[in-house]
């Protein structure tokens, strides 16, 4: 995402998906709070944009674990919004 157009709002969360293309299936996601991205996130690329990597492995210790759902904690806690196909 471009660094220069991010703006940390208290009313947005980031989802961040792998998705396994064949099944067509959230493998792992991270639903993370967009004031913390915005503290987390480190300095943008030479693109100017802020990148997220983050480890789908279980026992993970990255930055960004706390963050991460299994795709049965995903459809917990992002229900399907009215007027998207799900």
């Amino acid at each position: 995402m471009r660094s220069q157009t991010f703006q940390p709002r208290s009313n947005l969360n980031m989802l961040f998906v792998a998705v396994d293309v064949e099944l067509g299936a959230i493998m792992t996601a991270w639903l993370i709070p967009c004031g913390t991205f915005g503290e987390m996130v480190t300095e943008p690329n030479s693109k100017g944009r802020f990148r997220f990597s983050a480890s789908m492995k279980r026992d993970s210790k990255d930055r960004w674990s706390q963050f991460r759902l299994t795709a049965a904690e995903h459809k917990q806690r992002v229900p399907p919004q009215k007027g998207l196909n799900t």
